[in-house]
């Protein structure tokens, strides 16, 4: 398995990093089984969290005897509690068997007054950093879903790693993250390689109308082609680990054998997944602090669904989900308000317009 040093952190790590979250409804029997074959494979890199329900504990039974020859990243949901972190951590520390965490991430930091408010004093950045004072971690990160949001933390020098969403549909990381953070020698672990539209909002909005997402099958591939694809874009920025989440030992296979003879990106490969492209301006990059509209106007979702028809083709589907949204761009008043929040300067009443036009039946 091919290594990457994780950006200043100086930790050599697997390609592909084992996530957490989809371990959560295996038996302890079964992720035991799971995470050894990882090991087996060459994957180093191993992504849990607190609330994830018992991973943790079944990370720390498979990985006890092996703690020096893996990288361990557990995360906090405790921002604005310094007592709820501080024991969180006691409690992750036990439950992964380790006296030390190498990486210790704080997630979901998606906007700017939450990073703000997470650097003063009454916050768990103190906590983590007495625990690095201590020894019982190495390094500090942070996972989140807004990529401008993400690159505001790092110019702050007090994060060494980032956990961003990326794939073949979601690539607004590419646009200021990844080159940022490779400027400043951030480490950078990808996660949901494998799926499509990630960011935040529009991941919630879509599931409460079509939990079902086979349209971006044909984009994203499907079964090993799927894995080879998605993989394969990631692979080829400027990202030292995809983290994966896989529920068998098969996908864990799949995955490996992918990272283990990926060498880069062919010409014609480049050519079919559009490689170093962005939708073209003027797009939304659903940061969301459009919201709230008065008139109830679901403006990120409405954008996003006119990027997937205009840029990735998908025409059936994103009309389908348009018809099913109670309040259309027709009930727009066009009052303004959304446009002075957007960070990007975008004239979102007119691409309101001209996605409903594409978007109406």
């Amino acid at each position: 398995m091919k290594k990457r040093r994780l950006g200043r952190t100086n930790l050599n790590v697997s390609v592909i990093g084992f996530g957490g979250e989809w371990v959560i409804p295996s038996s302890v029997e079964y992720a035991c089984k799971m995470y050894e074959r990882a090991l087996d494979l060459g994957i180093t890199y191993f992504d849990t969290a607190r609330i994830y329900g018992n991973v943790e504990e079944k990370l720390g039974m498979a990985l006890e005897d092996v703690r020096d020859e893996v990288v361990i990243a557990t995360k906090t949901h405790h921002l604005f509690d310094p007592d709820a972190a501080r024991v969180g951590l006691k409690q992750s520390l036990r439950n992964l068997r380790t006296d030390r965490l190498d990486i210790v991430i704080v997630q979901h930091i998606d906007h700017e007054r939450a990073l703000e408010r997470f650097l003063g004093e009454n916050s768990a950045l103190p906590v983590l950093k007495e625990a690095r004072s201590q020894g019982k971690l190495d390094f500090i990160g942070l996972s989140g879903h807004k990529p401008n949001v993400l690159a505001k933390a790092i110019r702050t020098g007090e994060f060494d790693m980032i956990l961003t969403p990326f794939n073949i549909i979601t690539r607004e990381p590419t646009e200021e993250l990844l080159p940022l953070a490779k400027k400043l020698d951030v480490g950078v672990a990808a996660m949901k390689a494998f799926g499509g539209p990630n960011q935040r909002f529009v991941q919630f909005e879509l599931a409460k109308i079509v939990p079902e997402k086979a349209e971006f099958n044909r984009i994203l591939g499907e079964g090993y082609t799927r894995t080879k694809r998605c993989l394969g874009y990631v692979l080829a920025h400027d990202v030292h680990t995809a983290v994966c989440g896989w529920s068998t030992i098969e996908d864990v296979e799949s995955a490996a054998k992918v990272a283990e003879n990926f060498t880069g990106l062919t010409p014609k490969e480049k050519a079919e997944l559009r490689f170093g492209e962005l939708p073209p301006e003027p797009f939304c990059r659903d940061c969301a602090l459009c919201l709230h509209c008065p008139e109830g106007l679901k403006i990120p979702l409405i954008l996003a669904l006119d990027k997937y028809f205009t840029y990735y083709g998908i025409t059936d589907w994103t009309r389908e989900v348009y018809e099913r949204l109670a309040v259309k761009v027709t009930d727009c008043t066009k009052c303004g308000v959304c446009e002075p929040k957007c960070p990007y300067k975008l004239p979102i009443i007119k691409m309101l317009e001209q996605a409903h036009k594409r978007l109406s039946k």
